[in-house]
């Protein structure tokens, strides 16, 4: 009872300090997490299950994508209470500036690229798809088209960036309150739902809830709330980082669990209650990674994955052009007479001599963007 207490007694106070463990204003493990995530989306997109499935086993796209939004809502939340704690309060206009120059330059050239090729290639993209994807709604219900279907989960993130953050800066408290409550209330709407357990699924009003629940949760906006809150419990002292005592191994296998069992084929796999554990998982994974040396911050530290890490933005938005196991797009038709481990190579190959050069693009507004970055330290 006196630790339900004292917990309930920190989930009311004020933040007055940043944990330890985030003081610093980098942490290195978390490129090399990135750089994990997208390895998944990127092999899964350019066929390497096609080798996978064999045994018995393939990559999910989605499980990069998930680790993308735990970190990012971790990430954004930690820096706007860094901001907060030390100057009093948040700047949503640098807050907006630097998000846009991190998102916007890359996205929209990928655009204006994707515009010259339905020209030159009469691919017949809509001029509804590019509105969608410049405008950041491909995440709502609409036709899908395959050169854009990525930008679903940029919409989110930016829809997140446009709302949440303004709660948070208005009132850390209230944010905390409505975040718990969306985290909690919603996936059990959608898990319950899908057992058929739910009374909302015997009116059709409570059935359009349990729908828009379901998808809310399946399209993002849950599971960067995951990583949020997560970083909210370890600034109020309720997950402390530095205090965890656990093995050499222990976040590499929470990682892999986390990857395992949102797997479809994995033996307790049921859908929701998988993908919201992985969420919690992951999230878990970032709080023991971000300040310790175990095995698995050190494998995420070394210089491979954090660069590929450092590229992974760039890497998401120009894969798109290659997916598939065939080359099927209109620039690959000289390579479609390769065998399929010889095309792939070719497809990661271009990817990452393209993503290489959008990343010096990308850096003139990275630069830009500094101006805008709260530098004043937290001690």
């Amino acid at each position: 009872m006196n630790f339900l207490t004292t917990t309930y007694q920190k989930l009311l106070a004020d933040i007055k300090t940043p944990s330890p463990a985030l003081l610093g204003g980098h942490y290195p493990a978390l490129d090399g997490l990135r750089g994990v995530a997208i390895l998944f989306v990127l092999l899964a997109h350019v066929g390497l299950n096609r080798y996978l499935w064999h045994m018995g086993f393939y990559l999910q796209s989605a499980t990069g994508v998930h680790i993308f939004f735990v970190i990012s809502g971790f990430l954004i939340t930690t820096l706007l209470l860094k901001e907060k704690l030390a100057s009093g309060g948040v700047s949503l206009r640098r807050f907006y500036m630097r998000r846009a120059l991190r998102i916007l330059p890359v996205a929209y050239l990928f655009l204006v690229v994707l515009i010259i090729l339905n020209q030159v290639y009469q691919l017949k993209i809509a001029p509804a798809d590019f509105i969608a994807s410049f405008l950041f709604y491909k995440n709502l219900p609409m036709p899908n088209e395959p050169y854009t279907a990525h930008f679903w989960s940029l919409a989110v993130e930016q829809q997140f960036y446009l709302t949440f953050p303004a709660v948070l800066a208005f009132n850390t408290n209230r944010y905390l309150v409505l975040s718990m409550s969306i985290v909690v209330i919603v996936p059990a709407v959608c898990i319950l739902s899908y057992l058929g357990l739910s009374a909302l699924n015997d009116n059709s009003y409570g059935l359009l809830l349990s729908k828009l629940c379901m998808y809310a949760f399946w399209k993002g906006p849950v599971i960067i709330l995951i990583g949020s809150v997560m970083a909210l419990l370890v600034f109020k002292g309720i997950v402390s980082p530095e205090k965890i005592r656990g093995g050499f191994f222990l976040s590499f296998i929470l990682l892999l669990s986390a990857i395992a069992i949102q797997y479809p084929r994995f033996l307790l796999y049921s859908k929701y209650t998988s993908e919201f554990l992985s969420a919690i998982m992951i999230a878990m994974v970032i709080t023991f990674t971000i300040n310790r040396k175990d095995f698995l911050s050190l494998i995420l530290s070394s210089k491979l994955l954090r660069r590929i890490g450092v590229l992974s933005y760039s890497i998401y938005i120009w894969q798109e052009l290659f997916i598939g196991l065939v080359a099927w797009q209109p620039w690959l038709v000289t390579f479609r007479a390769l065998p399929i481990w010889t095309l792939m190579m070719v497809k990661l190959l271009a990817i990452i001599i393209i993503a290489i050069a959008s990343y010096r693009f990308e850096s003139l507004f990275l630069r830009l963007k500094s101006r805008y970055r709260f530098t004043r330290a937290i001690e």
